[in-house]
């Protein structure tokens, strides 16, 4: 399936991706050990984001299979509740990956 040219064009540069996935992580990897599930809209919060900015990461997190979260129908998609950092997600943050 081609991406359509909106979904293309606002996807950061690698560095940039990169970046934003490490401070997502973070962010998420404190609350997942405080046993404080995290949605998209808590994420942008605490990152001080916007949704679609922290939902381009996450989709980019998933991908990568660095997080793990209940998927929902809110907008904008990708939409995630009780946000969990996987092993590969844990290992990306010490550098690992």
């Amino acid at each position: 399936m081609a991406k359509r040219a909106a979904d293309t064009a606002a996807v950061p540069a690698t560095a940039d991706l990169t970046a934003d996935l490490k401070a997502a992580l973070k962010v998420l990897a404190k609350a997942d050990d405080g046993n404080t599930p995290l949605d998209n809209e808590r994420l942008a919060k605490a990152l001080k984001w916007d949704l679609d900015r922290t939902a381009i990461c996450l989709q980019a997190a998933k991908d990568q299979s660095l997080i793990w979260g209940h998927r929902e129908g809110r907008k904008p998609a990708p939409w995630f509740s009780s946000l969990e950092v996987t092993v590969q997600g844990r290992r990306f943050l010490r550098g690992a990956v």
